[in-house]
């Protein structure tokens, strides 16, 4: 064990369960779960998400809270919840997984959730939506619908389930129970005087919010006998007025911690319906920034253990929160999906080889439709593609053109699986798009999707050519056995705006740039600038960013009514919440008609009343980029094998090329 990771690669007790080390993966949605008896239904854990979890016990995590697990058939949700836990058929699959993470001697605890008024939806289960009281969830992200104020029956009801589903996970081989009250779920609805307006015994005092708490505690510890642990995961601030401040749940864990039933208090933080950014921070949040919460709420705990989170990327940020006394173990969720090796890894000293989480919430983006990851293309294939990589029956020379994240990618799967490799890049840097990406504000965490993928190439032997456009004569001169054509894409320079399906009249003015003239520095603009925003990814809440911050006057129009519509949701609401510190003027359901001078003339997409912007000195055109295929053109069919990947087939994301890359590195 490095000297540097006394702490991190200890064991701890908690309860009568001893885990091997303090590397936490903490329960976090996935949508691995099998298909329910509707497309929208939660269905059951089986083998897609023993298989990822797997993987995360095999590379060194010493505690592993697998679901959530809805206790309820109220608490199922359209995209959000994971899979049954109240049901006995849920059974064979916390047995799998329960099996899975012990062989790799990993412990696993079942996380039990209800997730609340906020979290679930009665078109769904078909029943009303629960909550303490009656009230209503806001429409924009949530379900909007209105919620039943719990009878006593329900309450009843719900006791009973959580007591079956802990019965069920004891049954099925877990090591512990983990009861979900953070976020604005269920239980954390009854403690928090924002949601909770009751005024029988469930209401009022800090003793009657949490009496629901000691209620659940008690009949699940019952349920479950002394050996399994047994925990709780609250937020330490709400970050919304009216809600729980630190002090207040201070108060919560000195009372939990003298009940004497639970063995561990997990410290999250936020709401998911008011202050979703600070559940998950994206990359404008620094690493490790809510680990004061739980340093907070350990200062009144003499007894439980406590775990922290809240953007812990690497372990050298987990050994500090531990060195320092923070807490007793570290939750790393979006690091163990970025690598799930991150624990060996670190044990190992290969801390240079640790493939490291940017932020970018590209899970978050994907969630509805399974869990993936822009920097690590297994997540969610583990039953595929999970190991080692398979030697490749026959050695061949291989050209990748483009060095950017799919290049990359593909050049050190290929490298690894045996080929002769050379990776060919026009530029005199690798990187590609998303060296010009991480000159945005917010965004320089970006080139850690170029770095690790760099020390890939120099670890399996890739030999790179910077400076060298590849033309269709250096291929017939390399005669290479196999070619990837990797070659990304170029902004579109003809005005087309895929909102018309039409050209904007006045894009060829002087004064129209995009935002890659901007950051190559090929173009100035001057002190008001309108950015117009078709793609609503992040280059246009970037470069508007980017132009305020250098003190231009900034109008950013779209034709959209949220900027940012097509990102994660989280990184577009913190972007919203630093616009008033901007000065940026936003202009939502805006169309651009044509560009006349200094004059840009737009329509409203809901009143059709025209709009106009004057004295605009420059007009940020972020739209629609167009694959470069000249080379891949210039070349098919003149050579053995072709490739074509990432924004070379049609610009996209970066995860979509490094997923391209990925396959087609196995695939050779």
């Amino acid at each position: 064990m490095p000297e540097q990771f006394q702490h991190l690669f200890s064991p701890l007790t908690i309860g009568r369960i001893t885990v091997r080390n303090r590397l936490l993966v903490s329960g976090h949605s996935t949508q691995l779960s099998d298909p329910g008896e509707t497309w929208a239904d939660c269905g059951f854990y089986g083998e897609r998400y023993a298989a990822y979890l797997g993987e995360r016990a095999k590379g060194g995590a010493g505690l592993i809270v697998a679901g959530q697990f809805c206790v309820h058939p109220t608490s199922r949700a359209e995209g959000l919840n994971d899979a049954i836990g109240y049901d006995e058929r849920a059974i064979p699959g916390m047995q799998l997984i329960a099996d899975t993470c012990h062989r790799y001697g990993t412990k696993v605890f079942a996380q039990l959730s209800h997730a609340g008024f906020h979290n679930t939806s009665g078109t769904v289960h078909g029943s009303p939506v629960w909550a303490p009281s009656e009230i209503a969830t806001p429409p924009l992200l949530l379900s909007g619908q209105v919620a039943k104020a719990m009878e006593k029956e329900d309450i009843e009801d719900l006791k009973r389930y959580y007591v079956r589903s802990a019965e069920y996970a004891k049954r099925a081989g877990m090591d512990g129970i983990e009861i979900h009250a953070a976020h604005a779920y269920l239980l954390g609805e009854f403690l928090s005087p924002l949601f909770n307006h009751r005024t029988d015994e469930y209401g009022g005092s800090v003793e009657n919010r949490m009496r629901l708490h000691f209620e659940v505690i008690e009949a699940v510890r019952t349920a479950i006998g002394p050996d399994l642990a047994l925990g709780i995961r609250i937020s330490g601030d709400e970050f919304t007025p009216g809600g729980l401040t630190l002090e207040d749940v201070k108060e919560v864990a000195r009372r939990l911690d003298a009940h004497g039933m639970l063995d561990y208090l997990s410290v999250s933080q936020g709401l998911v319906s008011h202050s979703f950014s600070a559940v998950i921070p994206p990359m404008v949040f620094p690493h490790g920034a809510f680990g004061y919460l739980a340093a907070g709420v350990r200062e009144v705990v003499t007894r439980m253990k406590i775990f922290t989170a809240g953007r812990f990327v690497d372990p050298v940020e987990a050994e500090r929160a531990l060195a320092d006394g923070h807490a007793d173990m570290v939750a790393m969720v979006r690091a163990h999906i970025a690598d799930p090796e991150i624990g060996n890894k670190a044990r190992e000293g290969r801390l240079n080889e640790i493939r490291e989480c940017v932020g970018c919430l590209q899970c978050m983006a994907s969630i509805v439709w399974g869990l993936r990851c822009a920097t690590n293309p297994v997540v969610g294939r583990e039953r595929e593609w999970a190991g080692p990589l398979p030697l490749a029956a026959k050695k061949k020379r291989v050209m990748v053109v483009g060095g950017g994240p799919g290049g990359l990618e593909a050049a050190w799967v290929a490298a690894c699986r045996g080929h002769d490799v050379t990776l060919y890049e026009k530029d005199g840097e690798l990187g590609g798009q998303i060296l010009l990406a991480a000159q945005f504000p917010t965004r320089g965490e970006l080139e850690g999707l170029i770095r690790w993928r760099k020390t890939m190439l120099k670890k399996y032997g890739v030999g790179v050519v910077l400076n060298t456009e590849v033309t269709a004569d250096l291929v017939a001169r390399e005669n290479p056995d196999a070619v990837i054509i990797a070659t990304g894409a170029h902004p579109r320079r003809d005005g087309f705006n895929p909102f018309t399906v039409g050209i904007v009249p006045g894009w060829d003015s002087k004064t129209v740039v995009t935002p890659e003239d901007i950051l190559t520095g090929n173009a100035q603009t001057g002190q008001t600038v309108l950015v117009y925003d078709t793609q609503s990814l992040y280059r246009g809440i970037g470069t508007a960013e980017k132009l305020a911050a250098e003190g231009k006057s900034v109008h950013f129009a779209f034709p959209t009514p949220l900027p940012g519509q097509m990102l994660d949701g989280l990184s577009a609401m913190a972007f919203l919440a630093r616009v008033p510190k901007t000065g940026i003027t936003l202009h939502a359901n805006t169309l651009l008609l044509d560009i006349t001078g200094a004059s840009v003339h737009a329509i409203d997409t809901i009143s059709q009343q025209p709009r106009s912007f004057d004295g605009v000195d420059t007009v940020v055109m972020v739209g629609q980029a167009s694959a470069d295929i000249a080379l891949y053109s210039a070349i098919k069919g003149s050579v053995p094998e072709i490739h074509r990947i990432g924004d070379a087939v049609a610009p996209w994301t970066a995860d979509r090329a490094v997923q391209d890359g990925h396959r087609v590195g196995r695939l050779l």
